[in-house]
């Protein structure tokens, strides 16, 4: 049996790796950062024009026929975004998986 640290013992996310080098650490943080940040902007602009659609419109039926693409569409850019921040990552990282 491998003899493992302390911290490999304990059920913890598949992501977490318990002994990252400096610059895997700085990489993780990195993409957890632009997580964040361009989902949020992406999810602030999108809002901002969903929002204008919606008060553009003054039928209700026309509304819900805009508006409820708009939202399908955030979610597929939403998860396309997501997917290149992670191929990103995977290209950039030192260990290959």
């Amino acid at each position: 049996m491998l003899e493992r640290s302390e911290y490999e013992r304990f059920a913890i996310p598949y992501s977490f790796k318990p002994q990252l080098s400096i610059l895997e650490a700085i990489l993780s943080a990195a993409g957890a950062f632009l997580r964040i940040f361009l989902g949020s902007l992406l999810f602030a602009v999108w809002g901002v024009y969903t929002l204008l659609t919606w008060n553009a419109i003054h039928s209700l039926p026309w509304r819900i026929a805009a508006v409820a693409p708009m939202g399908a569409l955030f979610l597929i850019c939403f998860a396309l975004l997501m997917w290149g921040i992670s191929a990103l990552l995977r290209k950039l990282s030192l260990r290959r998986p």
